[in-house]
């Protein structure tokens, strides 16, 4: 059985072209199955659902009115993706620090430790500088490819995996200072 992003992929091409066209039924199609992973990494590196939700409305928006400068219908998900990065990296800029309390983190009993270890993680990722945020998101919570990285980074590939090795290390070294206490 085919997975929605799946059936997307293979209607792409006109679901693009009718988008380009002005369909707004064919870009919501088109954008729909990218939604849960751009707000997510758009939450990871904003620590804020709500500055998240804003990020991916203004990625969404950029999308659409820049639809017609999309050269191949098949990259669309990466030039998606560039258009959630540059939303989020662009409200991160403008704003100052501002940590939310995520009230439906709060877990039954049988979860707290889980819950914790969570709000630790959570907590430590928070401690990163943006670069480390981002490279984490990218590379680790998209699992985009080293070469996907660099592109959207527009670095070398090399750099890309030394600084998801550095990033790597300074979050584990912020979890466990957030374990420490």
């Amino acid at each position: 059985m085919e997975s929605v992003r799946e059936q997307a992929k293979s209607l792409q091409p006109s679901l693009v072209a009718r988008a380009v066209a002005g369909d707004r039924e064919a870009f919501r199609r088109l954008v729909e199955p990218h939604l849960p992973t751009a707000l997510g990494a758009a939450t990871a590196l904003l620590r804020s659902p709500s500055e998240a939700d804003d990020a991916v409305q203004d990625a969404l928006l950029s999308a659409w009115l820049g639809l017609h400068q999309l050269r191949r219908a098949d990259a669309f998900p990466a030039w998606f993706r560039r258009h959630v990065i540059r939303s989020a990296m662009k409200r991160l800029g403008q704003r100052p620090r501002v940590t939310e309390l995520d009230l439906t983190a709060m877990a039954p009993v049988d979860d707290l430790e889980r819950a914790l270890e969570r709000r630790a993680l959570g907590r430590a990722f928070g401690r990163l500088e943006t670069k480390d945020r981002l490279i984490l998101t990218l590379h680790h919570f998209w699992s985009l490819p080293v070469a996907e990285t660099a592109g959207l980074l527009g670095v070398p590939e090399g750099t890309v995996k030394s600084r998801a090795h550095q990033a790597r290390a300074r979050l584990r070294a912020a979890y466990a200072a957030e374990e420490r206490g």
